[in-house]
């Protein structure tokens, strides 16, 4: 699976530090980078004097302007190098969607320091749907070898490598501390066209063998009963307009959600492999045919 190029992401606060306001507008900043430490603080004052390092640095870079009042120093700092930010915040309009008054001090009290934290959790959640969009259109797959096994009209595969299997035919993916989740092509098969998904959350934390989400075909509702347990670290939005592409490429392209792994060496001693799960599956398949063989004869009969 193809890995990501980390974007670069600079903050650039407003210089205010005389008013509340711009306090604020350095305490959201901050916060934004405790929160996630690969965001860079620009300086206004040195960006303002020609700072090479800033200069260079904003233009290949998503800005987050944190303006402190109407004046919009920081913004006016971009436009004037022909630039556009990636978001802009006014703290004068997050304080009225967020109903917290600005304090008159320069030393906040303890509202003001819950709004920074409001603006900051927004500004963070903004950049992890941006990450998850951009993850999601450029994911790239290693071509993989299958086990697969022809019944009847049916054709049914599985990875050879790479991927355990629970016996609710779901399927992981590790590599490293994290991991994909999704549904076996036997599943997708028994399911028939899948119309609609139904995603978790991110953020949620799962257990081994907890529904994560569920997803509507012609036939049935069913649930991706997850085979590992973790944090969930990305979904697969696409699945949301196309859920066609888990009956399509269930293993790749039809893979559900991505989670950040607690002990994965536990879990998969209540997995299978690629060869033994090929071996369950086989043998469910003829079972099914077996019944479904004798169900005729009697009606035959």
């Amino acid at each position: 699976m193809k890995k990501l190029t980390k974007e670069i992401i600079c903050i650039l606060p407003c210089n205010g530090l005389d008013k509340s306001l711009g306090v604020i507008a350095r305490e959201v900043s901050l916060k934004v980078i405790e929160k996630n430490s690969d965001v860079q603080l620009i300086c206004p004052v040195l960006l303002n004097n020609g700072d090479e390092k800033y200069e260079t640095l904003i233009q290949t870079a998503k800005i987050i302007i944190i303006n402190g009042c109407m004046t919009r120093c920081p913004t006016k700092l971009i436009e004037e190098r022909k630039l556009k930010p990636f978001k802009q915040i006014m703290i004068p309009d997050m304080s009225k969607k967020y109903k917290v008054k600005p304090t008159k001090d320069l030393i906040l009290n303890e509202e003001n320091i819950k709004l920074a934290e409001l603006i900051a959790n927004e500004i963070i959640t903004d950049l992890n749907k941006i990450n998850q969009e951009k993850e999601n259109n450029i994911r790239e797959f290693q071509e993989q070898e299958f086990f697969d096994i022809t019944v009847d009209k049916y054709y049914f595969t599985v990875p050879k490598e790479g991927y355990f299997f629970n016996e609710n035919d779901c399927w992981i993916k590790p590599e490293g501390n994290t991991a994909l989740l999704g549904i076996t092509d036997y599943l997708q098969n028994a399911a028939s066209d899948i119309l609609f998904v139904d995603l978790p959350e991110l953020g949620d934390e799962i257990e081994q063998f907890d529904d994560t989400g569920s997803f509507e075909s012609s036939k049935t509702v069913l649930q991706l009963i997850s085979p590992g347990s973790g944090r969930i670290i990305a979904i697969n939005k696409r699945l949301e307009q196309n859920p066609e592409l888990m009956n399509q490429d269930p293993y790749r392209k039809g893979w559900f959600v991505e989670i950040e792994l607690d002990n994965f060496e536990e879990d998969k001693e209540l997995l299978m492999n690629g060869s033994e799960y090929f071996d369950y599956m086989k043998n469910k398949i003829m079972k099914e045919k077996n019944h479904l063989a004798k169900i005729n004869g009697e009606r035959d009969v």
